[in-house]
């Protein structure tokens, strides 16, 4: 029985960003995680991964790895269960080809409409992924051809080019009037924030995810929750949502495969 779990971020925290996007050339990264990882199997001990990326990017990732647990995609948009390692009774979610999704946000349509709505009120213009061509995507956000086909392959919110001349609070407001919600970045992150879904957003995927685990549980064990990012917005998302849901908690600010790996077996 599951009595622990690992909540993490994808990019910069698992793997670099340069890892995440050229997989042929990341070996020595996939090598240095899978024995810790096959380790933790061993051990159920889950891994949660989390990312602003979408299922078609994060698949070939998890295959290299051999990760088969639940994954929270698109900045909470949703969440993806395998439906062949299901470890939840009742699933989460409903069944979808190769999955038990869970959608928190809204579907990629609205999110792409909104963006232009929301572009509209505040007088400037906002350039979503939608909105790029291949090879445009391909010089903007440094990726390979297939990473970019990739990207593109968005299911419930969509990433624009971060506006300089613009507000964030005014950003934000608009979006909340229409529905949505933005997940700003910064600059050294990244040049693209997302625009989700009212009902999306790391922290309810992160409650969804920990109480699904929880009802599998005997009714006196406490779920021991780690999360793991180098975004401290992220650790306070997943604190919060671990302290309503009454569980352990251990935060782990970590950057890195190296230091993913040295975090993880100097605590399990």
């Amino acid at each position: 029985m599951v009595e622990q779990i690992i909540l993490t971020a994808l990019d910069d925290v698992l793997l670099s960003v340069s890892d995440v996007v050229e997989l042929e050339t990341a070996a020595d990264a996939y090598e240095r995680l899978k024995p810790v990882l096959t380790r933790l199997q061993a051990l159920d001990v889950p891994v949660i991964v989390f990312s602003q990326r979408d299922r078609i990017e994060l698949e070939p990732i998890f295959l290299k790895l051999g990760l088969s647990t639940p994954f929270i995609a698109e900045s909470g948009s949703a969440i993806f269960t395998p439906a062949d390692h299901n470890p939840f009774t009742p699933a989460l979610g409903e069944r979808d080809d190769g999955y038990f999704v869970m959608s928190l946000g809204c579907p990629y349509v609205q999110a792409r409409a909104g963006l232009r709505v929301i572009a509209n009120v505040i007088s400037h213009p906002l350039k979503g992924f939608g909105d790029f061509t291949v090879p445009q995507l391909q010089r903007a956000a440094s990726l390979s051809e297939t990473a970019a086909h990739q990207a593109k392959a968005r299911e419930f919110s969509e990433p624009f080019m971060t506006p300089k001349a613009v507000d964030p609070a005014v950003l934000q407001q608009a979006a909340e009037e229409m529905g949505f919600e933005v997940i700003l970045r910064t600059a050294e992150e990244s040049r693209f924030s997302e625009l989700v879904g009212a009902g999306a957003g790391l922290g309810v995927a992160a409650r969804e995810v920990i109480a699904a685990y929880q009802q599998q549980m005997e009714a006196d064990t406490v779920l021991k929750v780690v999360g793991m990012s180098n975004r401290s917005e992220d650790l306070s998302v997943l604190a919060a949502a671990s302290e309503q849901a009454g569980v352990e908690w251990k935060a782990m600010d970590v950057v890195g495969s190296e230091a993913w790996v040295e975090a993880i077996s100097a605590s399990f």
